[in-house]
């Protein structure tokens, strides 16, 4: 009995149609609601996203200029970049040391490199420093950073990053 159900085109034409009207009455009532919610929640986020973009070109147009052109990008100063973001995070200047190395040429393409040595910093303001210099210059890469627990203190480390600007 059980080879001829399997045999006989009747089973595919009733059972064929059974299954196509449980997709559709899936499609309908699970999947479409589900689509719909996801879609009116990242309209939501585009709309949060869009407004902050908005805020950032307004209270910093430069912004829009930060990626420098061809023949342009030799005047990244380290020094400068490095005290204007310090001060922004409250890194006092006597809290760090930065030393700069010549320019190399490398795959077409000059290299400087820069250390910077922070002797007390909380982990909270290094990641913003970083995550801030790296965001402003593409083309600044951070290609090793080091933190060490200074003492007693509950949340003062020192911290030891290599910078690599390419251009």
């Amino acid at each position: 009995m059980r080879s001829n159900l399997w045999k006989d085109p009747n089973t595919y034409f009733v059972a064929l149609p059974i299954l196509v009207g449980l997709w559709a009455l899936g499609a309908g009532l699970v999947f479409y609601p589900k689509s719909v919610k996801s879609l009116n929640t990242l309209r939501g986020e585009y709309a949060e996203a869009e407004n902050l973009i908005d805020q950032i070109l307004t209270l910093e147009p430069e912004r829009l200029n930060y990626q420098e052109q061809k023949g342009q990008s030799a005047e990244f100063d380290y020094a400068g970049e490095v005290d204007r973001f310090a001060k922004e995070y409250g890194i006092a200047p006597s809290d760090y040391t930065l030393s700069v190395r010549q320019a190399l040429k490398q795959k077409g393409k000059l290299r400087k490199s820069a250390d910077l040595s922070i002797n007390s910093i909380k982990v909270e303001v290094l990641a913003g420093f970083v995550s801030s210099m790296l965001f402003r210059w593409q083309d600044l890469q951070c290609e090793q950073i080091s933190i060490e627990k200074v003492g007693n203190a509950r949340n003062q480390w020192k911290a030891k990053i290599r910078f690599t600007y390419y251009y």
